[in-house]
């Protein structure tokens, strides 16, 4: 029978797993990493597309209210976002600012990152198939957001790290090309418009082709190996 510790640990690892959470986080997600245009329209619409964070920012504060001791670093990417993104919102011009909002996109996103492919290669027993799915399809964007802000942080701290083949004169560049960037290089797709030019940024984005290869290759062969079981899609609700 199994003891009160064993049940609190299962409800704590199970909170990954609620499904009206991971859609909330697949919706802010995909409005972020695919609306960023959006955000060039204007001061409003900027501070419009940094709200959606709130649902990011949601569902990391409910995973690191679960278990505070593992997943504290969750709630501190989280402040620092909600810092950085106030203060980007109230000086849209600033590099600091900009930098700052950066800075919290990349250990929000980081850290989130860490914890949901932690528990897709190890998960519960009750977690059914389609939750699988949808903590690697929000593992696989949070990748790209990562590696897009780390980009944009690099372009700020020494422009011209990465060029606009299109646009030549921009330096440095805008932190929503880079995002752009992050995924044409995390799906390999190569387009070469925006090119890493420094030596550090070069590394970069191979780390980052590499590590998407790698995502896809590992994570969904483990996917395959542990969804689709009778056992797991028999259940219709998790606790």
């Amino acid at each position: 029978m199994p003891t009160e510790a064993a049940r609190e640990r299962r409800r704590r690892t199970l909170l990954t797993y609620h499904r009206p959470s991971l859609w909330v986080l697949l919706g802010s997600l995909v409005v972020l990493q695919f609306g960023y245009p959006a955000a060039t329209y204007g001061p409003g619409l900027m501070v419009l597309y940094l709200c959606v964070y709130a649902g990011v920012i949601w569902y990391g504060m409910r995973i690191a209210a679960a278990d505070p001791r593992r997943h504290w670093p969750i709630a501190v990417a989280a402040v620092f976002l909600i810092g950085g993104g106030a203060w980007f919102a109230i000086q849209q011009d600033s590099p600091s600012a900009t930098a700052g909002m950066l800075l919290g996109m990349m250990l929000l996103q980081g850290t989130l990152l860490v914890t949901l492919c932690g528990s897709l290669l190890n998960p519960p027993e009750r977690a059914q198939t389609v939750d699988l799915l949808l903590v690697a399809v929000c593992a696989y964007l949070l990748l790209g957001g990562f590696f897009g802000a780390a980009a944009a942080e690099m372009e700020l701290a020494s422009p011209g790290s990465f060029a606009d083949t299109a646009h030549a004169e921009v330096s440095p560049l805008p932190w929503h090309d880079l995002i752009y960037g992050s995924y044409v290089t995390l799906s390999t797709l190569g387009y070469g418009d925006i090119v890493p030019v420094s030596d550090w940024a070069r590394s970069l984005w191979t780390l980052e082709a590499v590590t998407g290869t790698l995502f896809l290759a590992v994570v969904i062969a483990r996917l395959v190996g542990v969804a689709g079981s009778a056992a797991r899609d028999r259940r219709k609700d998790l606790a």
